[in-house]
């Protein structure tokens, strides 16, 4: 009977954080199927090691956004991956911050401004897009995400301010922002 309560217990947690995971995966990898395998491999390791998890060091939801992304990497690592794209990101179902009901020209603008934030993520490497996507795209504070990176709180602000500076740096060449 404890088996079967632990099976629900993990289905619940796979059903809970499915979405998160693969968004996180899908925007640090920008590809649908590589996305999957990561989401596949992280419940792998959630189911193995989730009896080891300990509160006391954070959040479940921080703990699992390490895996994500440290699984992400590594995926990324071992074939090179092709640009990031939000608009098929969009198409998977899966929505972006702050995107919900709105007016077809409002859609619309906000399809032109994820094209242009794309073509300037294309810019960072791995370390500062997955600061990027876990502050703006999973909404983490910055302790959240030193603790997911396993980084100090410095070095996620830091990375998070370069990726920023970057990313304006791009908008404003190609005349998207004074």
């Amino acid at each position: 009977m404890a088996k079967r309560f632990e099976t629900e217990e993990f289905e619940a947690i796979f059903h809970c954080y499915k979405d998160m995971v693969f968004k996180t995966a899908y925007l640090i990898l920008g590809d649908a199927e590589k996305a999957d395998d990561v989401l596949q491999e992280v419940f792998i390791k959630v189911h193995k090691s989730l009896g080891a998890f300990d509160p006391q060091k954070g959040k479940f939801k921080t703990w699992l956004h390490r895996i994500t992304v440290n699984q992400s990497i590594s995926e990324r690592r071992h074939k090179r991956m092709p640009s990031l794209s939000l608009e098929r990101l969009e198409e998977q179902g899966v929505g972006l911050p702050g995107v919900s009901s709105q007016l077809p020209e409002e859609l619309l603008m906000k399809k032109e401004e994820s094209k242009t934030i794309q073509r300037a993520m294309q810019f960072l490497d791995t370390k500062h897009r997955a600061v990027l996507v876990l502050r703006y795209f999973n909404d983490l504070s910055y302790d959240e995400i030193a603790q997911a990176l396993e980084i100090p709180l410095g070095t996620a602000k830091s990375r998070l301010n370069t990726a920023t500076k970057v990313l304006r740096q791009k908008l404003v060449e190609g005349g998207f922002i004074p």
